[in-house]
């Protein structure tokens, strides 16, 4: 993939909403926030097949991925180390600043993104950090990478998508 296909080419815009909009920004539900919105993101709008006659066909692409995916899994589920590293070297999120701002936004698939985004965040809200962890380890591509006692197993983002393709389409059915 190359730049053009992220919708965020940097992560710290999407880490300083993330920490903004959550009541309680712990490291733990921000690396969650971080796994399940990308995921969910490759399953729908990264999902879009463009060559088939649908409702997106006649408008502009979205982006592949919301951000380039880097996630390993650590035994609290998958994290992106450079977060975590970048957590632990500022002493933690305070003072990061919300950079998202609505109104300057008036390009259509960037709002639906960022809707989807608030939408999402809004669910993982009301889950605490463990029930977010325990989510996360039901993911096959958070088992087949994890090894105890390991820390930097790589995970396979084309293994999360596929994971949330089908919870997305399972859920579609109900």
């Amino acid at each position: 993939m190359d730049k053009t296909d992220f919708f965020f080419n940097s992560i710290d815009v999407l880490i300083s909403h993330v920490v903004n909009f959550l009541d309680n920004p712990t490291p733990l539900k921000v690396q969650k926030s971080l796994y399940f919105l990308w995921a969910f993101y490759a399953a729908t709008y990264g999902n879009i097949d463009y060559q088939e006659k649908t409702d997106f066909s006649d408008q502009e692409k979205y982006p592949r991925s919301l951000f380039e995916a880097d996630f390993e899994a650590w035994s609290y589920g998958p994290v992106i180390n450079s977060v975590f590293a970048e957590y632990h070297k500022t002493n933690g999120f305070e003072g990061v600043s919300d950079k998202y701002v609505e109104s300057e936004i008036s390009d259509k698939n960037e709002k639906e993104v960022w809707s989807f985004i608030d939408d999402l965040l809004t669910q993982i809200n009301k889950v605490n950090d463990f029930g977010l962890v325990e989510r996360s380890h039901q993911d096959s591509a958070w088992r087949n990478a994890y090894k105890e006692g390991q820390r930097h197993c790589k995970m396979d983002a084309d293994e999360i998508k596929r994971d949330y393709v089908n919870y997305v389409n399972e859920q579609s059915k109900i």
